[in-house]
């Protein structure tokens, strides 16, 4: 009976993880999943190994306060695979660890798929080679990366991303414990304690600013873990007029009038639901200055990528840019500019958003292992 072992390292490649995972059994009912993730894939039907996903972090100083924790976890998986080495190990996106497991696997000769390969083109493109070498296959979620990867390894495809599965039957959305119907600004900062560490004070210091402009405006920041409230409490620094919202962003993004977001897969989410925004990712100034001297996409929002460009505004940001992501959101603000932008978001879901990701790269998968029952296309 085929094993396989699924590695998702924060809670976005967790979420994607458990997708892939009831594709591959829908596929191939006989197979063993376990998977290093969290509680999603614990209730995708894979027996769940270990739970990295509330430890994911970003940049070198961090991940060296937790070196001790990533070296035991790495010396874990290594006796986990010579003890019971699986037919084949997927690893997705978080390349800092998962680069270097899959490339251990490989010299174990344990065959290896990268699913949704980490977006290094970003900020460092010399990784590029790195993340071609570790696995056997390559499954890209971003139309351009195709040819970026291309010419570094000779089985690259690209599935589709597969956060328009999720959106496409996300099913019943939560309601917004709030009074009155006031027109809703959301602030995404992401799901890292880091992101909202670095990027959370200027989005809050951009809210209250287009609030002095709107004052009917109704401030929400969303909280996707409920261990994260705590944080979010102290940087808004009890402020009554900041809401938290603490569940699935979607709530916040389906019903906004104007979102702030941190790049990343939740840009896709509020362009799904059809909702003017800008992109602010927090970066520090050597981040900067790396990313444009080295960045090969001309831009870094995934919205604009898939675009081909810029249909919303972009910036990098540190603590203390308020000023600056309240000056390209207040535009925003007028009805005809909104109405222009979402006319191009609209156009966008229908052009490229499509499901189906999650599928294609099940096959992909299970294509490769002896006895899952799929066969090669």
């Amino acid at each position: 009976m085929p094993r396989i072992l699924v590695c998702a390292g924060e809670p976005s490649g967790d979420l994607h993880g458990a997708r892939l995972v009831k594709e591959c059994l829908k596929l191939s009912p006989d197979l063993q999943v376990d998977a290093i993730g969290g509680h999603h894939l614990a209730k995708s039907g894979a027996t769940l190994r270990a739970d990295r996903t509330d430890k994911a972090v970003m940049g070198w100083l961090p991940v060296i306060a937790q070196m001790g924790s990533i070296l035991d976890h790495s010396a874990r998986f290594v006796e986990e695979l010579l003890s019971s080495p699986p037919d084949h190990l997927v690893v997705i996106d978080y390349p800092g660890l998962h680069g270097n497991l899959a490339a251990i696997a490989r010299r174990m000769g344990i065959p290896v798929t990268y699913y949704i390969c980490p977006q290094v083109w970003a900020w460092a493109p010399w990784r590029i080679k790195r993340i071609a070498r570790c696995a056997d296959q390559l499954l890209v979620v971003i139309p351009f990366e195709e040819q970026l990867y291309a010419p570094f390894h000779p089985d690259v495809r690209h599935v589709g991303n597969p956060v328009f599965d999720h959106l496409s039957d996300a099913g019943e959305m939560a309601e917004i414990p709030r009074d009155g119907d006031a027109p809703i600004l959301a602030l995404l900062p992401g799901s890292r304690r880091q992101e909202l560490q670095n990027g959370l004070p200027a989005l809050i210091s951009a809210a209250r600013e287009l609030k002095q402009d709107r004052p009917d405006l109704e401030i929400w920041v969303s909280c996707q873990r409920e261990e994260l409230r705590p944080l979010i409490d102290e940087i808004r620094a009890g402020d009554s007029d900041i809401h938290v919202y603490v569940g699935e962003s979607r709530a916040l993004q389906a019903r906004a009038r104007l979102a702030i977001v941190c790049s990343g897969t939740a840009t896709l989410e509020t362009a799904w639901h059809g909702v003017p925004m800008v992109v602010a990712y927090p970066a520090n100034e050597l981040q900067r200055s790396m990313y444009s001297l080295m960045g090969v996409a001309p831009f870094f929002s995934l919205v604009n990528l898939f675009a081909g460009e810029a249909v919303v505004p972009e910036r990098l940001i540190e603590p203390g840019d308020g000023a600056a992501v309240a000056r390209l959101a207040r535009p925003l603000l007028d009805d005809q500019a909104a109405s222009e932008q979402v006319a191009r978001l609209v156009e966008l879901r229908k052009e490229k958003f499509h499901p189906g990701a999650s599928e294609k790269a099940a096959r992909s998968i299970l294509e490769r292992i002896p006895g899952s029952g799929v066969s090669l296309t």
